[in-house]
């Protein structure tokens, strides 16, 4: 078998990664913070979108919503996306977005933290960004996931141990204690950390393993493997998460952890 890809990395994401796993978070991530109409919301490393249009639909037309990244491409599909809608979107790392201090109600970040360079810069930020009494939400990955330790697994071992340790570095979960300890640090108070579970299920690896994968920042890597070494990556995957196969799907537990805390 050949695996071939079809569309670019964000289109790929939208329509592979949001519907099985980041469209799901996003409606929790929501909840936790409860937005209101006529909030002001800023959505950082928005990716495609997802979260920044739900947040939309819940502060309603009289709310503003503006979505925040620094990828050009994946803000490209975002606003194709929610053309006809008024969000704005603004290409810019976090911490040099220009906006004047104060200038939302609600700062929410789905699983952009991992990405911060300088995460105590991030959230000194997003702080400076709420308005007094602002509400900050943002999601951070569980330590532990079957179906992401099987692929670093296959990573480390048949295209680079470097590649597979980027990967783990998104599973690397600050403890409750230590990040609340960043998040004090940065100005914020009444800090309250949530552990949010769900099941996942996602087609057997041959299937979506390649579309995951070409999804990511190592599309590139899987891409430039031979067909052989493609079918062993694909093959090791699928032996791993055996025990998770049910009904011809793998189904596993997940989970995020979302800090919500206030200005």
């Amino acid at each position: 078998m050949t695996f071939q890809l079809a569309g670019s990395g964000p289109e790929i994401y939208e329509r592979v990664m949001v519907p099985l796993w980041f469209g799901k978070w996003a409606k929790s991530l929501l909840d936790s913070i409860s937005l209101e109409p006529g909030d002001r919301v800023l959505d950082v490393a928005c990716g495609t979108g997802v979260t920044t249009r739900l947040a939309k639909d819940r502060v309603g037309h009289q709310g503003l919503v503006k979505g925040l990244d620094v990828n050009a491409a994946m803000l490209a599909k975002a606003m194709k996306l929610a053309a006809g809608r008024d969000i704005g979107w603004v290409e810019s790392d976090v911490v040099e977005s220009g906006f004047p201090d104060g200038s939302f109600d609600a700062v929410i970040s789905q699983h952009g933290y991992h990405y911060f360079p300088d995460k105590p810069a991030a959230l000194i930020e997003m702080g400076r960004l709420l308005a007094p009494g602002g509400r900050l939400a943002f999601s951070i990955w569980d330590g532990h996931c079957p179906y992401t330790e099987a692929i670093c697994k296959a990573l480390e071992q048949h295209v680079s141990p470097q590649i597979a340790s980027q990967q783990r570095s998104q599973r690397e979960t600050p403890t409750a204690e230590d990040l609340e300890r960043q998040v004090r640090a940065a100005g914020f108070s009444r800090v309250t950390l949530l552990r949010q579970e769900q099941l996942i299920d996602v087609p057997l690896a041959e299937e979506f393993v390649p579309l995951h994968l070409g999804s990511m920042p190592i599309a590139g890597a899987f891409a430039a493997l031979s067909e052989k070494r493609k079918r062993m990556l694909i093959d090791q995957i699928s032996t791993m998460l055996q025990p998770y196969v049910v009904a011809g799907r793998i189904r596993y537990p997940d989970a995020v952890h979302v800090v919500i805390a206030q200005m």
